[in-house]
């Protein structure tokens, strides 16, 4: 009995000690500060970003077309300054184009141009329309023809017939006579290169306008017609269409004649 009595005692010693062993590891670890956060830092170089590639346009080319005169291939817009080719020939700059001045014509009885142009063809919307048959004609005049067909032209077939324009039926540039082709009658602006006349239009679905069928035609074609004539008649002097007389049933005559004496008055008909 007594070494149980002594055992138990040594255990009771030996768990006191345990215990307070425990408690001073405890106060220690409690007395030990964490160490703060820190960022990291990796073993990371950063580059300076690559530049983008830089893509340059090509500037606006316009294609010659086949078995045009060099003087009709257009010029950009945004660069119409024309440069005189060898021989310092002169131009006469429309919009977009050029086309090159003639000699002057001297014809019989006051007929004649002061500022001549040949015209094959035209252009418009950056494409060439071919006339069907050249004509020649004041400089001043291919100008008021170029706005029109560029701003009347043009969008009136797009708006109306859903095409565009690929030819012009001529019927008369320069003309040396009277007016209406009548004897003794007053010369005729066609006399001066100062008129152009046209009878139809050839279209990119393969029909062809005529004033003559189309003025009182389809209603889109009675549309288009009485755009380009309405247009005709805010940029010539004189318009004359198939409703003027029996001499223009079947045409579209434009010109830019003196009306009044400060030839200020417009004759549209």
């Amino acid at each position: 009995m007594g070494y149980t009595t002594g055992a138990r005692a040594a255990l009771r010693t030996l768990s006191a000690a345990l215990v307070a062993g425990m408690c001073i590891g405890a106060a220690q670890v409690g007395a030990t500060p964490m160490p703060k956060a820190r960022p990291y830092f990796g073993n990371t170089t950063l580059l300076p970003p690559m530049p983008l590639p830089q893509s340059k346009l090509p500037a606006q080319q316009f294609p010659t077309p086949t078995g045009k005169p060099l003087s009709l291939v257009p010029v950009p817009i945004e660069n119409q300054r024309v440069f005189p080719p060898a021989g310092n020939a002169k131009m006469c700059v429309l919009r977009g184009w050029s086309v090159e001045v003639l000699e002057s014509v001297d014809g019989p009885g006051g007929c004649g141009i002061d500022q001549p142009v040949s015209l094959r063809s035209v252009v418009a919307g950056g494409q060439e329309i071919g006339l069907t048959m050249p004509v020649q004609i004041e400089c001043s005049l291919a100008q008021q023809l170029d706005g029109w067909l560029q701003d009347v032209a043009v969008p009136a077939a797009r708006r109306e017939l859903g095409v565009s324009i690929t030819r012009i039926r001529t019927a008369a540039g320069y003309a040396c006579r009277g007016r209406n082709n009548q004897r003794g009658a007053k010369l005729s602006e066609h006399g001066k290169g100062n008129a152009i006349d046209i009878a139809g239009f050839h279209l990119s679905d393969g029909r062809e306008v005529t004033v003559e069928e189309g003025w009182d035609g389809s209603s889109a074609e009675v549309r288009f017609l009485s755009s380009l004539h309405k247009g005709a008649c805010e940029r010539f002097t004189t318009v004359l269409g198939p409703d003027a007389d029996r001499y223009h049933r079947d045409h579209l005559h434009f010109d830019q004649g003196c009306h009044g004496k400060d030839c200020k008055y417009r004759v549209c008909k």
